[in-house]
C-alpha cells in the first residue's frame, strides 16, 4: 500500500534527498511532510479553523447590529487563511510543485508572499476584534487564536524568507547554464 522511492536533488552547496511515500498511488512527499514549514502550515490551518468557529459561535443579535463588519471581516480571514494553507500544503505534500507545469512557479516566493499578506490580513482582523468583542468569550477566544496564528505565519515567513534567499545565492552548476548561440548572419542565411 505504501512504496518508498528516494529522490536526490544536488546543488552547489548542499544535496537534498526527498523521500517519496506512494499512498494509494499518490506520491506523498515524506521529507516535506516532516519539515518545520509543512508543520506550521498544519498547525496555522488548525488555528485558524478554531478561530473561525469561535467567532461565528460568538454571533448575537445585539453585538452583530454594531460590530457585524468586524466579525464578517475576522470569518473572512481566518477561512481564507485556512483554505489557502490547506491548498498549498497539498501542492507541496503531493509533489504537485515538481511537476511540469507547476515548476514554472516559483513557490518559494508565493509562500513568502502569501504569508505576507496574511501576516498584514491576521493582524487588523486581530486588532480590531480585540478592540470590539463586545465582551463576549467567543470573541475574546478567537482573537488569541487569531494571535496565534499570527505567531504561526510569523516563523513560517521567517523560514519561507530565509529559504528564498537561500535558494537566490545558490549558483548554478557550469554543466546546467545554457549558454546562447552565437550569432552568425551568414551561417544563419545559409540555412534559409
Amino acid at each position: 500500500m505504501a512504496d518508498q522511492q528516494d529522490t536526490t536533488q544536488e546543488s552547489s552547496t548542499s544535496t537534498t534527498t526527498h523521500t517519496i511515500v506512494y499512498l494509494w498511488k499518490i506520491p506523498i512527499d515524506k521529507t516535506y511532510v516532516q519539515s518545520i514549514i509543512a508543520i506550521l502550515k498544519v498547525v496555522a490551518a488548525v488555528l485558524s479553523l478554531i478561530a473561525f468557529i469561535c467567532v461565528a459561535s460568538g454571533r448575537s443579535d445585539n453585538c452583530d447590529d454594531k460590530y457585524s463588519s468586524t466579525y464578517n471581516y475576522f470569518e473572512f480571514v481566518s477561512i481564507s487563511a485556512f483554505f489557502t494553507l490547506l491548498i498549498l500544503w497539498t501542492i507541496h505534500t503531493i509533489t504537485l510543485s515538481s511537476r511540469l507545469f507547476f515548476k514554472l512557479v516559483p513557490w518559494l516566493l508565493v509562500d513568502l508572499i502569501y504569508c505576507a499578506v496574511y501576516i498584514l490580513f491576521y493582524f487588523i482582523a486581530n486588532c480590531v476584534l480585540a478592540a470590539q468583542s463586545c465582551g463576549k468569550d467567543n470573541n475574546k477566544a478567537g482573537t488569541a487564536f487569531g494571535f496565534f496564528v499570527l505567531i504561526c505565519y510569523g516563523g513560517n515567513a521567517f523560514l519561507s524568507f530565509r529559504d528564498w534567499q537561500a535558494s537566490r545565492h545558490q549558483r548554478p552548476s557550469s554543466d546546467t547554464t545554457a549558454k546562447s548561440p552565437d550569432y552568425n548572419a551568414e551561417r544563419n542565411m545559409e540555412l534559409y
